[in-house]
């Protein structure tokens, strides 16, 4: 028996060398170990990417204190870290395109990282203002090839849950920036600076992911890399052919073909374009609206600004169960219909938020929409790579997350006026429509990804031709 068992191995073995290793990968019923240790050290520099964002907002404050700063100053240096993220998203997509997505991740580890350590060294706005441009640069650069990674490493049949816990992991940067912050920041005068200390920690899985981490299959054998794609395939079948038995025949893809950056604004690349950035500007606005004004609204509503700040603390808890909660649903039912669905269950609890006039009220649906908020952004991420060729998906998602991070940007001037022309109650529901606007374009104008093979260049799931073909609205629904 063993020896037939042994035999049968061999055969299946062989029958899927007769497959393209994108197809092979895809194919994989489950994820294996190194996938597994794959995604924890991923969703480690996530992590640390999320700790350098928050710990500037813990120690604004402080900073503006203690260098008499207005707030004008203090919002300019913030202002500046999502400019360096519109940047880097979009710098990083396309170097992650030329060089590779390894690459790409541990290069904009090493930038956020030294940006982090050198703002410990901070003496003026002008320096804070540079040095928070190069941080949120590195930052988007990280993270928006993070997710296109986990696309094109996981199998089809899984990878959007790994998107979910690579979120979820990264989440838990949000209580140990805010625990550090609790620890250090009331020891005095400039000891705000170890927050940054903290960031710069993200080098060590950094270098980690430079070790461990194969390049990306796909772009391999889009640059002509076959057998180096070939053998990171291998490796991981034979793992998984030890923890799961034989494994399937793999169902042949789309060719993993070289194309011209121009590409990306032809047929129907330009609508997946279109359709990702509107979604990523409108989502990306309303996430921002609704946190940039948390603990304002709870004062308003009678809770002290200690009462505030501790209940903040809480909703920003709900990040990671939220994350997890795409995980059941992100991989089996359409992700654009589950980001619409989402976007509207969003809306409803961010009108109550904003329209209620009970105090418990609103500290319940802030708690309910945080996480709700992170469930929504786990399906986002896993959708926004998946719509685009190997060659420009590092560029396509990137532009679609750059000008999500110019939105807020932008908020930043926005909010404040539209909160006082409109008060609460008009702001948040200006908020919520925005978002449920945002769910629509993706819902009606995004094509089908959960479960399908990543779209290439010249041939679309169902393997017609296609290299400039728009799909018709009724593909997309």
């Amino acid at each position: 028996m063993a020896e037939i068992e042994k035999a049968h191995g061999i055969h299946g073995t062989r029958r899927r060398t007769q497959f393209s290793p994108p197809a092979r990968l895809s194919s994989l019923p489950r994820i294996t170990r190194t996938q597994r240790t794959w995604c924890v050290l991923l969703g480690s520099l996530f992590a640390f990417d999320v700790v350098d964002i928050y710990s500037f907002s813990y120690v604004a404050p402080t900073i503006t204190k203690e260098w008499g700063l207005s707030l004008h100053s203090t919002g300019i240096a913030t202002s500046s870290t999502f400019l360096g993220m519109f940047f880097g998203a979009v710098a990083g997509g396309r170097i992650s395109d030329l060089v590779g997505r390894r690459r790409t991740i541990v290069g904009g580890v090493v930038l956020f990282s030294v940006a982090s350590l050198l703002t410990t060294f901070a003496d003026s706005v002008a320096h804070l203002v540079v040095i928070r441009f190069v941080n949120g640069f590195g930052i988007q650069a990280t993270t928006g090839v993070l997710i296109v990674y986990v696309a094109e490493m996981f199998p089809r049949a899984s990878r959007g849950r790994h998107q979910s816990l690579l979120l979820a992991i990264g989440l838990l940067g949000v209580p140990l920036a805010a625990g550090f912050a609790r620890i250090v920041v009331p020891l005095g005068e400039g000891s705000w600076r170890w927050m940054f200390v903290l960031g710069a920690v993200g080098i060590v899985p950094g270098l980690a992911a430079q070790r461990v981490l194969p390049e990306s299959v796909r772009w391999q054998c889009a640059r002509g890399q076959v057998e180096q794609a070939t053998a990171t395939v291998e490796r991981l079948e034979v793992e998984a052919e030890r923890q799961y038995g034989t494994l399937p025949t793999p169902v042949e893809e789309p060719p993993v073909l070289p194309m011209g950056l121009r590409e990306l604004v032809r047929g129907s690349n330009a609508r997946n374009l279109l359709v990702g950035a509107v979604t990523m500007v409108l989502v990306s606005f309303a996430f921002f609206g609704f946190n940039a004004y948390v603990p304002t609204l709870l004062v308003e509503h009678g809770y002290s600004h200690s009462a505030s700040l501790t209940l903040t603390l809480v909703f920003s808890l709900a990040a990671v169960p939220g994350a997890l909660l795409a995980w059941p649903l992100v991989d089996r039912w359409e992700r654009k219909w589950s980001f619409l669905v989402l976007t509207l269950l969003a809306a409803a609890l961010l009108l109550c938020f904003g329209l209620t006039g009970s105090a418990v009220v609103v500290a319940g649906c802030g708690f309910l929409l945080s996480m709700l908020l992170q469930t929504t952004t786990a399906v986002l991420y896993a959708y926004l790579p998946e719509p685009f060729p190997t060659p420009l998906r590092g560029l396509g998602a990137g532009t679609s997350n750059g000008l999500g991070r110019l939105s807020v940007f932008s908020g930043g001037f926005l909010f404040a006026p539209m909160l006082h022309k409109l008060g609460f109650t008009g702001f948040f529901t200006v908020i919520a429509m925005i978002l449920v606007l945002g769910g629509a374009v993706a819902g009606v104008f995004g094509i089908r990804t959960a479960g399908r093979a990543l779209r290439e260049s010249t041939v679309l799931s169902s393997g017609t031709s296609a290299h400039h073909a728009v799909p018709s609205l009724k593909e997309s629904l």
